[in-house]
């Protein structure tokens, strides 16, 4: 049985993994870390469930009665939740009317942080759903877990990337009435395998195990500043050129082959809403700033929603009732967030990165550490250059 082509029609879902009726497939590493399903072929029943499930294959129907709003919640703790605080809004909402709550979290256990899907059923827990996990989050065994949830009447709300929401519905294979998803404004994803060299690589740098780890602290406003805590009680704040993996993640340089041809960059989303920064609204909505008269702060995060389908309204119109939104188009807020229109770009850096972190982390940051170096040199330059004469090469070399 052979599940797909090449790696770039795999998004490591798990749905094959978790449909197999005789356990015939188990998610295995590359060399660089990634999960692609593997077949055990003596005990393959050829049922042909497994490329049944694969939705992430299949074309995603375009929406046409999609609706957009820049959002955000009426009581948003910053300090915690993702930009606008949409999804702590609805998920307190849902677990107060007695469902359950799936998301990625970042987990410190057995000394060291995973990122996995987990299941969250009271409103203590849902801290461990909040903010911005930079990481490929395992979801083996989720979806049959959502399943029986489903199947019991309990009402669920999942989340994740598209290709996790894609594949939770093919595994499903039908619809719920009692399921609601959302699917997140995605760059792409690192393996589980590189951060965890990264973080032993802070580790052994700090000489202290790292207990938490946040790729948005947003103890300073609607930033991309990180933080992380130490065993030993210390916090470190940092910018995100300061951190190798947290630049080389936003440079695109590290995620799994297939998000660099992802069908669900656009307007074609699987979840029933779609939640992610607005960036730039103070370019495309002046008006809503609170500068202007509005009624938003931008500096507390603001976030894009885009209500995808009849269910999307539902789950606003149940469970929403925490959130202020107002009207946009998909445009204005495509405009700034290139991942509503196109797939993030594979650039050469990235197999120099993938082989690096294949020997040592160590060799890789060194690497990242030079670069960054001739980086700062030459902006120093550019912006040492008065405006005037910037204006005049412009003008000479017609750019």
């Amino acid at each position: 049985m052979n599940l797909f082509v090449s790696k770039s029609s795999c998004s490591g879902c798990t749905a094959c993994e978790s449909v197999c009726p005789v356990q015939a497939i188990t998610m295995q590493p590359d060399q660089d870390g990634f999960l692609y399903p593997q077949v055990n072929n003596e005990k393959c029943i050829n049922c042909g469930l497994c490329t049944k499930v694969c939705a992430y294959q299949h074309e995603q129907p375009a929406v046409s009665d999609k609706k957009v709003f820049a959002a955000v919640a009426k009581n948003t703790d910053i300090s915690k939740s993702a930009s606008g605080g949409l999804f702590s809004s609805i998920a307190t909402s849902v677990l107060k009317s007695g469902g359950a709550v799936y998301g990625s979290a970042m987990i410190y256990e057995n000394d060291h942080l995973t990122v996995k899907h987990i299941k969250v059923e009271n409103e203590n827990d849902l801290c461990l759903l909040k903010g911005s996990k930079y990481v490929h989050s395992n979801t083996q065994g989720i979806y049959p877990a959502v399943l029986e949830d489903l199947k019991n009447g309990k009402t669920v709300l999942f989340s994740g990337t598209p290709c996790q929401i894609a594949g939770l519905k093919g595994f499903l294979q039908k619809d719920y009435i009692n399921l609601y998803t959302i699917d997140l404004i995605c760059h792409g994803v690192p393996s589980e395998k590189l951060f965890q060299q990264y973080i032993s690589f802070e580790e052994a740098k700090n000489k202290s195990n790292i207990t938490a780890y946040r790729f948005r602290d947003k103890s300073q406003g609607w930033k991309l500043h990180g933080a992380m805590t130490l065993e030993n009680g210390n916090t470190i704040y940092f910018e995100p050129e300061e951190s190798s993996y947290y630049q080389m993640f936003l440079n695109s340089y590290t995620y799994r082959e297939n998000c660099y041809s992802c069908p669900y960059a656009s307007d074609r989303r699987p979840g029933d809403i779609t939640i992610g920064d607005y960036w730039c609204i103070d370019l495309v909505h002046p008006e809503l700033l609170l500068e202007n008269g509005g009624q938003i702060d931008e500096h507390k995060g603001v976030s894009c929603m885009m209500v995808n389908n009849d269910k999307g309204r539902e789950l606003v119109a149940i469970y929403g009732h925490g959130i202020n939104c107002w009207q946009s188009t998909f445009e204005k807020a495509a405009k700034y967030n290139r991942q509503l229109t196109a797939p993030s770009v594979l650039k050469p850096e990235r197999d120099i990165v993938l082989k690096l972190a294949r020997n040592n982390y160590a060799e890789l940051d060194k690497w990242y550490r030079k670069r960054l170096r001739s980086i700062k040199i030459k902006r120093a330059i550019r912006q040492s250059v008065p405006r005037p004469v910037k204006n005049i090469v412009k003008s000479i070399i017609g750019k």
